[in-house]
Parts: C-alpha cells; sequence; structure tokens
C-alpha cells in the first residue's frame, strides 16, 4: 500500500476527531485486513475515490461507540428510530469529512462519492481487488473506530 495514502488518511481521521469531538484518537499500528475477517463492528461510512487516487474507504464504528458520538455531538434523537438514523448520518459525514481532508494532503488530489452507511453485526464489505485492504485501527478513551483503505495511484 502506498504510504502517502495511509499518512494522509492516519492524519485526516486523528485531525477530524480532534477538531469535531475534542478526542485525541491515538492511531495503532497499520495492519492488512483479510477480505474474509469477522470483525466487531456495527456501522460502516463507504465512499468511493477517484482520480489521481482510485479505491474505497471504510470508516467504521461500534453501535456503542457510535451512539457516544452522537450524544457527545449534542444532538438529541427523540426516538429509537431517529438516534438510528442520526447515528448513521453522523457516521456518513465523518467518513466524508476524512476522506475530504485526505484528498488534499500530501499531493494527493482525487474526488469522494457521497457516502453510503451500511448498519448491522458483522456486514460484509465487497472490496475491489485493486489493492490490499489497509486496516487502520484508533484508539480513543470512550471506545476506537477503524479506518480502512483500498486504494491506489
Amino acid at each position: 500500500m502506498d504510504q502517502g495514502i495511509v499518512s494522509a488518511f492516519t492524519e485526516a481521521a486523528k485531525n477530524t476527531f480532534r477538531d469535531m469531538f475534542g478526542i485525541d484518537a491515538r492511531p495503532m499500528e497499520a495492519s492488512e485486513l483479510s477480505r474474509s475477517d469477522e470483525h466487531g463492528w456495527g456501522l460502516t461510512g463507504l465512499v468511493g475515490l477517484a482520480g489521481s487516487v482510485q479505491g474505497v474507504i471504510a470508516v467504521r464504528f461500534t453501535e456503542e461507540f457510535a451512539g457516544k458520538l452522537l450524544a457527545g455531538s449534542g444532538v438529541h434523537a427523540g426516538s429509537e428510530a431517529e438516534r438510528r438514523q442520526l447515528e448513521g448520518g453522523l457516521v456518513g459525514e465523518l467518513c466524508n469529512i476524512i476522506a475530504g481532508a485526505a484528498s488534499s494532503s500530501g499531493g494527493l488530489d482525487f474526488e469522494i462519492a457521497p457516502p453510503v452507511v451500511v448498519r448491522g453485526p458483522n456486514h460484509k464489505i465487497g472490496w475491489p481487488n485493486i489493492a490490499p485492504v489497509i486496516a487502520l485501527g484508533f484508539e480513543v478513551e470512550a471506545g476506537s473506530f477503524e479506518v480502512d483503505i483500498c486504494a491506489k495511484r
């Protein structure tokens, strides 16, 4: 995997969480994700990349952590259905912001598609066969999240 792409997404995720939530997101060591790995994520935001970088990124959360982020944002839901909708919107927007920030750093210049959010325990992503999928895990006090990258220049 192109280290410039990995670095851009690492910095974008750290900066997004610092700026939006005042949270220090500590990156863990990047690793290659097996396409058949089981996982514990309940919500995933997906964004397609096109231009000088092509591929897909995913920003993944547990349902619990997404709920904590929503509560920390000051947005309150009137019902369970509204809470679930707002959590999905938050995950999609975080994916969009992280991808947008990465697109303008380190000499990268790519377009991003509107985000799509997938929900459900152990949902599967059909990654494109263009590059390995790199998992960038992040730890924060209230939980963890992951940015997965399958992209090439």
